[in-house]
């Protein structure tokens, strides 16, 4: 593997897909050590990986979110030939208000967000699934009123799958939005954590896709269920191939590099709650790809990132080291389905 790239590939990266790299903890606090890569670094890594996009939070750019300082940004990404997605905000009506504008100023056509901030489809913080319904109601509300200003603006909206939403809760959303402003950023490895299949996942919320992050996982069988643990993308157990020749039916879709976060997910199938706050009336047979993986499992495997096992200090080259195995991947992947 090398650094540098002789031919630009058409992915892009994800900020949090390098967290520690980029400033942030296993719990995603703030670093209070070492020498974070900041923005313009971060573009020009970037650059030298021979990417052509990159995607972060306006505050990553400048904590105050000044104006100046996102025209410079995106100037600095124009001169790298690099596009821009815009990661975050809340849904929230203010957010978005805020949120357009500063898009606009970044030159970025796409804004992802998440519903809420369940992880491993556990809903319980959110009251179960009635709990979850009733967010889920209140989220569709609230892009019907930021729809207008999105397309105003001329501006797509990505909401992802950030391992709470199943495909039907997506689908339900943009159907009941009804914007072609309003769609789904897919994270290719979430849909595990609620126990769905990541391709039959993606060929579902197919027609509504405006944005994808890259993301693989190695499953882990436990008692309860599986653990989901950080990879490099293209070496767990998400059919890549078979995602992107989905992806060529859209051709517009910005697809981004986002490894795993630095703590594991575990996903307990095993327990009758975890259905019981998921979807109780889902059927057996949606469930076997996935029963398949976990059949598969490994077992006996060190599934801990050195962040959890305190060895931090090699966290930067074990994080970079990842970074360019998944562009070496991802490279191989997409010239195998080229026509």
């Amino acid at each position: 593997m090398t650094e540098f790239s002789q031919h630009r590939l058409p992915i892009g990266l994800c900020i949090f897909g390098i967290a520690y790299t980029a400033g942030f903890t296993g719990n995603w606090q703030q670093r209070a050590n070492g020498k974070p890569l900041d923005a313009n670094e971060f573009l020009e890594l970037s650059a030298r990986l021979g990417l052509s996009s990159v995607e972060l939070p306006p505050r990553y750019i400048d904590a105050n979110e000044d104006e100046s300082a996102l025209t410079a940004f995106r100037e600095s990404a124009e001169a790298l030939d690099l596009a821009v997605v815009f990661a975050g905000p809340r849904i929230e009506l203010e957010a978005f208000r805020q949120a357009i504008p500063q898009a606009r100023l970044l030159g970025a056509h796409t804004i992802r967000c998440v519903i809420s901030g369940v992880l491993c489809g556990d809903r319980r913080p959110l009251g179960g699934l009635e709990g979850w319904q009733r967010h889920l109601d209140a989220t569709v509300q609230t892009l019907k009123q930021v729809a207008p200003l999105a397309e105003d603006a001329g501006v797509r909206i990505g909401v992802e799958n950030h391992q709470d939403a199943t495909s039907d809760d997506l689908i339900r959303l943009c159907e009941e939005v009804g914007s072609p402003n309003v769609g789904v950023t897919l994270d290719t490895g979430n849909p595990l954590a609620v126990a769905e299949d990541p391709v039959l996942f993606a060929e579902r919320i197919l027609p509504y896709l405006v944005h994808v992050h890259l993301k693989d996982y190695r499953m882990a069988a436990t008692d309860e269920g599986y653990r989901l643990f950080h990879c490099p993308i293209g070496s767990g157990v998400v059919d890549f191939a078979a995602l992107f020749r989905l992806f060529k039916a859209k051709p517009d879709v910005r697809t981004h590099i986002e490894m795993a976060a630095l703590g594991e997910r575990h996903i307990r199938i095993l327990a009758d709650d975890y259905w019981a706050n998921l979807a109780p009336e889902r059927r057996i047979s949606d469930e076997l790809p996935v029963l398949r993986f976990w059949r598969n499992a490994e077992v006996d495997v060190e599934w801990r990132t050195p962040w959890e096992t305190g060895d931090e200090a090699i966290l930067p080259q074990w994080e970079m080291e990842r970074l360019l195995e998944s562009i070496d991947n991802m490279r191989q992947v997409m010239e195998g389905v080229q026509p």
